[in-house]
């Protein structure tokens, strides 16, 4: 894989694999502040920007023009460098830092074609006047016929700017480069950020060579062969070093002697093809080699995403159901009946005597509620609405049960933690649940009163319903549906079991056994039904917060996979 060929031998295996790749690295999110999250987006930044600054672009065209990235430090000369290559002012250069705040590339008039379309750099605006500002990312671009065709230099903002946005720039750049061109200084060659990124280029096989400017005479063989050294030990033993001397400017420019070592070698890669295509072929194969593996540790900080995503619905889907669960048990075990609701029975049958001197027949048990009842139509309301009180405390209790068991699940997750401490609204019911839950009570009990209404169409069971009042069955069908007694204890569970033989007896003289059963559950499924609906709103406000950081659904394994095809036509 050294041979010039390599190129367009590699292009048309990979670009279907890099146009994927792409796409799927595009898709990936990282809404969940976990602890790998803000490694997983850097990833997802540079690895983006290599493939369409760098790697689609020139697997696609090969012979296009070799682009020369130059970077460095803050005050290295880049931009005079640039300027002195190509014989004249083309990029702003001072000592008022930054001084580039958008990057500048020289070009050919002919190769013109190859970057005034979004083909390189697709993210940045083309303008071709000084000064022009929109607002947004933009590369200037200059022709000029002091650049040689087949070339390209582009002056990058600096590497360790003050401006958080030009350094991001600059390595955004630096990833599209063919060749980056290093400028450094006598007395900051060895500065940690320039070489933490020459240890990048050297990983991706970028070709890199160094111009060390500003080199007082005297200290010239000393600082060339340190300099070497630190380029060995960091892999990049063949990159070859220029030194410009400390000299005074010439209208703003190097001395054509000083420059001439840089200019001869860089325009000989665009004169001289074969050493442009060894260029290319080298930084491009090598740049491809560490795409799989990137694309892989990319897939895993998504996967992270991914797991944490399914663990807060999971928290939440957890604390939900135990609501769901609780009150279904609730709805059967008698736990309605208790306190005021049994109080209430009480008084709707005649006293507390009414129990103590009940006789064991349908007869008997029919005569007394009906002449407790008779003529007074009204007499159910305080029992109805104490059944609806209790319904009422029992979808409260639980729902701030699961409000406050999801809450916890969050807590103990880095994500949900953060999430819970970012939420702009308090955790909680809203303010509509009182509201919706006295609603959801009444609407179920007129369905109740309706649904004895519909079940008493008969002679017989019109009559008896009429004799009671449709309320007053439509109450006792309510206590029916809540008959258990396994939520209660002591005189309670006593009591609840009287209540719900009496009601059930006396429902059976009004319908028969079968409807009575049929109708006591009908009434407790449609409660169950409405209600559920309701608690399942009140989950509302953690549903939101995830809804507000979608995480797309296996894009890890998308990488993955996009990565191994790539890998597989290398």
């Amino acid at each position: 894989m050294t041979t010039p060929s390599i190129p367009r031998a590699l292009s048309t295996r990979v670009v279907p694999a890099l146009t994927d790749l792409a796409a799927r690295v595009a898709e990936a999110a990282f809404p969940f502040d976990t602890p790998d999250a803000a490694a997983g987006r850097a990833l997802q930044r540079d690895l983006g920007d290599q493939l369409n600054d760098y790697l689609l672009p020139r697997a696609q065209n090969p012979d296009a023009p070799v682009l020369v990235v130059v970077g460095g430090s803050t005050g290295a000369g880049k931009s005079t460098l640039v300027n002195s290559v190509v014989g004249k002012p083309v990029t702003a250069a001072g000592v008022i830092r930054p001084t580039t705040h958008h990057p500048v590339l020289v070009h050919h008039p002919a190769d013109a074609e190859h970057f005034t379309s979004d083909r390189v750099l697709p993210s940045l605006e083309r303008v071709v006047k000084p000064g022009t500002d929109l607002g947004r990312p933009q590369v200037r671009l200059v022709a000029s016929d002091a650049v040689p065709r087949g070339l390209a230099l582009l002056d990058s903002p600096d590497i360790d700017s003050v401006d958080e946005a030009n350094r991001t720039l600059a390595r955004q750049l630096l990833a599209a480069a063919d060749l980056w061109l290093f400028v450094t200084t006598a007395t900051r060659y060895a500065d940690a950020v320039p070489w933490d990124l020459l240890g990048t280029a050297s990983q991706r096989g970028t070709t890199v060579s160094l111009v060390l400017d500003r080199v007082p005479a005297q200290a010239n063989r000393e600082v060339r062969h340190h300099l070497a050294e630190l380029l060995s030990a960091a892999d990049l033993g063949s990159a070859p070093i220029f030194t410009v001397p400390e000299l005074a400017l010439v209208d703003g420019l190097l001395p054509e002697a000083a420059v001439f070592p840089v200019r001869s070698w860089l325009f000989g890669l665009g004169t001289n093809s074969r050493a442009r295509e060894r260029v290319v072929s080298r930084t491009l194969t090598g740049a491809l080699a560490t795409v799989p593996d990137r694309a892989a540790a990319l897939s895993e900080h998504v996967r992270s995403q991914e797991d944490t995503d399914r663990d807060l619905r999971a928290a939440v889907d957890r604390s939900w159901a135990r609501a769901r669960e609780t009150l279904e048990s609730s709805l059967v075990d008698g736990r309605v009946l208790r306190g005021e609701v049994l109080a209430r029975w009480q008084d709707f049958v005649g006293t507390g005597q009414f129990f103590r001197g009940l006789e064991p027949t349908v007869a008997r048990i029919r005569d007394r509620i009906t002449s407790a009842v008779t003529g007074k139509r009204d007499a159910a309301a305080p029992l109805e609405k104490a059944i609806g009180d209790s319904i009422a405390l029992l979808v409260r209790e639980n729902v701030h049960e699961a409000l406050g068991d999801a809450r916890d699940r969050w807590e103990e997750l880095p994500a949900g933690r953060a999430l819970l401490q970012g939420a702009s609204a308090a955790i909680d019911l809203s303010a509509d649940f009182e509201t919706d839950l006295d609603r959801t009570v009444r609407e179920w009990s007129t369905w109740v009163n309706d649904l004895v209404r519909q079940e008493g169409q008969g002679k017989r069971a019109k009559a008896r319903i009429l004799s009671f009042g449709v309320n007053a069955v439509g109450a006792v069908l309510m206590l029916a549906a809540f008959s258990g007694t396994g939520g209660l204890t002591g005189a309670e569970a006593g009591i609840a079991g009287g209540t719900a033989a009496v009601s059930g007896k006396l429902l059976d003289t009004i319908f028969g056994d079968q409807v009575t059963r049929d109708l006591t559950e009908t009434a407790r499924a449609e409660l169950h039904t409405r209600i559920i609906d309701l608690v399942e709103r009140t989950r509302e406000p953690f549903d939101r917060l995830l809804a507000e950081r979608p995480v797309p659904t296996r894009r890890s394994g998308a990488i993955a996979a996009a990565a191994s095809r790539l890998e597989e036509n290398l």
